[in-house]
Order: structure tokens, then C-alpha cells, then sequence
């Protein structure tokens, strides 16, 4: 018996329903990024952000239907780095693995930092890291049961986030279609070009908008990490990648469109939920409350997620390795889960407290903007996987959900995140975490190489 095959057979159990699977990557594209984050992208670029969430939403799904095929050609892989590993070496598969399991570190940090402002909603004087630590220990618990019990509950919190933003996206019609007023005056299309035009804030304002619209579609490759876990892998997450483009066209452009045309765009705001300030306009009763109570779901669902993934990802890249390390993470439970992976990854993420108490009300930005640095890395050395992939298949062995447009496209997506990265480190408020990034790809390399080194000796 090869070492993946064994390695897969003595691994997880596949728990996750189709169900699981369909509203795992439903509720994936909606977070915090979406309910907080998008005030601060509409601040950068006014009414263009919406033109920023289809540009990226576009390159995201291209990117996911290259990485489904990658998924596709082989269901008994744990994560993305296994193939990483076999078509870009090991010592990237290493980097790569680390850099992604430091990203959803990175993430998780973000929402649990996400979570002391929605709390504070309601509890002014509320310290911020309370709620966080709290929602950390009860996840953690959570996800040491079962992935059958993680599935289920990001079942619930997926139903919750989708019922309110078509929920949203309906109200919002109604009272344009009825002339109805809010507190900001009428709900109209005007509001995308009175004050300004619609790329109010000229192009340097729409290239700043990137970075967090970025941020919103983290978590969409999500889906990919349930393969090992899925019952049906081979039909579930092909449906679940291919309805993508009406995620996004429903979940992020209607739900910020909604906000729009009841917000003129220079009154979003940036320090709170942007859906809770256009609820509230509307006079309906305790809508605010309603809302906060989702966007605060729409958080914890997404630690969970992280979570989930971070476990995943260091027990990925510490199986069958040598040394205490890899022997402490890289084996699972009589549960067959990542136990000690995800105790780990739990204690680092608690850790975001203390970036707040030194950076103070800018932590979120600069975590997310750290997270956004990486996934862009790791993003382009995906794409350079799919397309060794494709290099060292022959033809006859290629699977029925094969990317399109390939060599192309695969090159113009490449490009987009390189451009991405580039204009991060252009950026001055995008440059620190963009070179932070770089310095931990840096020093990952330097140490894949010195433990390349000790293991020929």
C-alpha cells in the first residue's frame, strides 16, 4: 500500500454530508470581511468597491475552478499542500504549508478582534478581548468532538448569514420599489453617483479598495479542505465551486448595493457594521439588534472555519515526520481529528488580544491586511501547482473538471496577484504587513533549507 493511500486510510473519517459541504461554502463567502470590512472599502473607493468585488470575485472563482481540478485528480489528499508538495517539491509544499497554517492563525485573530466591536454594540464598556477568548475556548471544545459536530454547526451559523443577507437584499428593494425614506433620506440609485460619481475617490481610491475586498473572499477555497472528509466528494464540491458566481453576485454585490442605495457612500461606517447602520436607518423596530446579533454568528462561524482549517493544515504538514514536533501535531486522535493541532492553533489565535493592546483601534486593519499579504502568496504558488499539474499530466489522465482557458488563464490570474502584491507594497497604510509577509516566506525558506540540510546528512 502506497504512503498517501495509507496515510488517507488511517486518517479522517468521511463525516461531512452534502448538505455539510453545499452551506459550509455558502456561508465560507460571507464573514466578517462582508460585515465589517466592506465599510472600510467603501470609505477607500465609494461606489466603485462594487466594480472591485466583481473584478476579484471573477479571479477567485477562475482560481477555484483550477483548484478543484487539482482536488479532483486526487480526493485522497488532505489539503492543498499535499499537492504542492508533489508538483512543486517539498521543501514549498514546507513554506507554503506554514505560511497557510500562520494565514488562518492570522484570520482567526481577525474576527476574534472583529468580535469586541460588535459586542461593544451592545456592552459599551465590555473589555474587546472578552468575547474573543470566550468564543475561541467554546469552538475549540466544539471541534474536538467530531467534523460531523464543526459541520453541523456551520450548517446552522450558514442558514443564519444566508436568510439575513437575501433578507437584506429583499427590505432594501421593497422600500426602493415603495419610495420609501430612511434616516439618510430616500433609498435611490442616486446615492452611487450624487456624491462624487461613482469612483468618488478617483483611481487611487479604487486601488486602495482591493486590499480589503480581497479579505471579504478569503475562506472561499474552504470547500476544498472538506475533500477528505466529504461522503461525496466528486459531485458535492464541483456543485459547490461552479455556484460560486451566484454567491457573489447575491451575497457581496446585492448585500453592498442594498447599503448604497439606503447609505450615501461618504456616511458608511468604518468602525462598525455597515449592514447594522443601513438596518437601523429604516426605523423598523430593533433591526439593529437583529442585525448586530448576525454579523456576530457570521464571526464566530468564520473562527470556526479557521479553526477547522488550522488544525488541518499543521497536522498536514507535520504527518509522518520525524522529531517530537512532528510526532506532537502530527498524528490524530482516538477520534481520528488533529487534536493537539488544534489546541495549538487555538492558544495562537487567543493570542489577538494583545495586538489590539499594542496597535489599539487599528488592530482589525492591520491584521487583515497581514492575512490578505499572505493568501496572496499562497494564492500564486497554488496557481504555479495547477499549472505543474497540468505540465506533468498527460492528456489521456486528466479528470472530467478541468480549468478553462488553461494555459491562459492560469497565466492572467498569476498576474493579477502579482499586480496585487505589488501594489500593496506601493501602498503606504498596506506596506508593513505586505513586507511581514514576505519576511515569514523569507524565513520559512531559510528554514525548510537548514532541515533539507540535517535530513542529508
Amino acid at each position: 500500500m502506497s504512503e498517501k493511500k495509507t496515510k488517507t486510510d488511517s486518517g479522517y473519517k468521511r463525516t461531512l454530508s452534502n448538505a455539510h459541504i453545499q452551506l459550509i461554502a455558502l456561508g465560507g463567502t460571507i464573514g466578517t470581511g462582508l460585515f465589517l470590512g466592506v465599510g472600510d472599502s467603501i470609505h477607500r473607493a465609494g461606489p466603485s468597491v462594487i466594480l472591485i468585488y466583481i473584478i476579484v470575485g471573477i479571479f477567485l472563482f477562475l482560481l477555484m475552478r483550477a483548484l478543484g481540478e487539482l482536488i479532483m485528480s486526487d480526493l485522497n489528499k488532505h489539503t492543498y499542500i499535499d499537492f504542492i508538495e508533489q508538483y512543486l517539491g517539498k521543501n514549498i509544499g514546507f513554506i507554503t504549508g506554514y505560511l497557510y497554517w500562520i494565514s488562518w492563525i492570522t484570520l482567526g485573530m481577525a474576527e476574534t478582534t472583529a468580535l469586541g466591536i460588535y459586542f461593544k454594540y451592545w456592552f459599551p464598556t465590555l473589555k474587546p478581548w472578552i468575547p474573543g477568548i470566550i468564543t475561541i475556548a467554546l469552538l475549540l471544545v466544539i471541534n474536538l468532538i467530531s467534523a460531523r459536530v464543526f459541520g453541523n454547526l456551520e450548517f446552522s451559523f450558514a442558514i443564519i448569514k444566508i436568510v439575513t443577507v437575501v433578507a437584506f437584499v429583499i427590505l432594501i428593494l421593497y422600500l426602493l420599489l415603495t419610495g420609501r425614506k430612511t434616516t439618510f433620506g430616500p433609498v435611490t440609485f442616486a446615492n452611487l453617483d450624487d456624491h462624487g460619481g461613482f469612483f468618488a475617490r478617483g483611481s487611487k481610491g479604487f486601488l486602495q479598495g482591493f486590499q480589503m475586498v480581497i479579505f471579504s473572499f478569503i475562506g472561499v477555497e474552504l470547500i476544498g479542505l472538506t475533500a477528505a472528509e466529504a461522503q461525496k466528494p466528486e459531485t458535492t464540491l464541483k456543485r459547490a465551486i461552479n455556484q460560486l458566481p451566484v454567491r457573489i453576485i447575491l451575497f457581496y454585490v446585492m448585500a453592498i448595493l442594498g447599503i448604497l442605495l439606503v447609505i450615501p457612500w461618504s456616511k458608511v461606517a468604518t468602525n462598525a457594521s455597515p449592514f447594522v447602520e443601513a438596518l437601523g436607518a429604516t426605523g423598523i423596530k430593533n433591526a439593529s439588534s437583529i442585525i448586530n446579533f448576525v454579523v456576530i454568528s457570521a464571526a464566530v462561524s468564520s473562527t470556526n472555519s479557521f479553526l477547522y482549517s488550522a488544525g488541518r493544515l499543521l497536522f498536514s504538514v507535520t504527518f509522518d515526520g520525524k522529531g517530537k514536533w512532528n510526532k506532537t501535531f502530527g498524528h490524530l486522535s482516538r477520534r481520528q481529528l488533529p487534536q493537539n493541532a488544534l489546541i495549538l492553533s487555538a492558544l495562537l489565535m487567543g493570542c489577538a488580544p494583545l495586538i489590539t493592546l499594542v496597535i489599539g483601534d487599528q488592530a482589525f486593519n492591520f491584521i487583515s491586511s497581514t492575512s490578505t499579504s499572505m493568501f496572496l502568496i499562497i494564492w500564486s504558488l497554488m496557481i504555479l501547482t495547477h499549472m505543474a499539474y497540468r505540465r506533468k499530466t498527460p492528456a489521456n489522465r486528466l479528470n472530467d473538471f478541468q480549468m478553462p482557458g488553461y494555459p491562459y488563464i492560469d497565466y492572467v490570474i498569476l498576474s493579477f496577484f502579482v499586480l496585487m502584491i505589488i501594489l500593496l507594497l506601493i501602498l503606504p497604510s498596506y506596506r508593513v504587513p505586505m513586507v511581514a509577509a514576505i519576511a515569514i516566506f523569507i524565513v520559512l525558506y531559510i528554514i525548510s533549507k537548514i532541515w533539507s540540510n540535517e535530513k542529508a546528512v
